[in-house]
């Protein structure tokens, strides 16, 4: 049986690598042209074609010796998105303002980790928005903010759930915030692998890597 390994795929694989967020729609076109369009998904499902980031030997190497670890397709890890790993824009440095994940009510002490995506209008205004839940944290990067203020201790966060509990609850009406770096709970998306060793230092492969949703 099959599980998540609290271990990254090679990082310096990653950067070069392509890939991204997918949803899955379904398309229904009449004789008149015109078309109905359904979402079947709530939230999307990354996927990334790891290939392309084989730049040396060694990573041919250690993304075989992953391979392994994950027994192909039954283990899952963390996978770290080169354009999508921070609570902020990549260009930024991660606060504790960054993002809001719940309010206060005197009895709640945990709190799950989310992102939001907006998409503004002419004017600046929010017209938009879509809520991600985050459950892979990178260990030492989360922050958290009750009203604005930094909490420094008090708490704790469950790096592989992406939930924060508080030694004591929030007052009714706190706004509850947090910045951080997270990874991607993905796993490979074959159980076999076709690997080509080009010359004696260079190789190529063909192989996925897609979230656990």
């Amino acid at each position: 049986m099959g599980g998540f390994i609290d271990i990254r795929f090679p990082k310096n694989i990653s950067f070069g690598s392509s890939g991204g967020p997918g949803y899955s729609t379904s398309i229904i076109t009449v004789r008149s042209g015109a078309e109905s369009r359904n979402a079947n998904w709530d939230y999307p499902r990354c996927e990334y074609d790891v290939s392309y980031g084989i730049k040396r030997h060694t990573d041919l190497i250690a993304l075989i010796d992953m391979f392994h670890v994950a027994k192909g397709r039954a283990y899952s890890f963390r996978y770290w998105d080169p354009l999508d790993y921070k609570s902020c824009r990549k260009n930024e440095t991660a606060a504790f303002t960054d993002q809001i994940i719940g309010a206060g009510d005197g009895e709640t002490v945990s709190f799950q980790i989310y992102k939001t995506y907006d998409v503004t209008g002419v004017d600046g205004s929010t017209i938009y928005s879509r809520v991600r839940k985050i459950t892979k944290t990178v260990k030492d990067t989360v922050l958290v903010g009750l009203d604005g203020l930094q909490q420094t201790s008090g708490w704790s966060v469950d790096d592989t759930t992406g939930v924060i509990t508080f030694n004591a609850a929030p007052d009714d009406g706190t706004v509850v915030t947090a910045g951080y770096e997270f990874d991607v709970h993905a796993r490979f998306n074959t159980d076999k692998i076709s690997a080509i060793l080009d010359n004696y230092h260079l190789g190529t492969i063909d192989v996925d890597i897609i979230e656990v949703k």
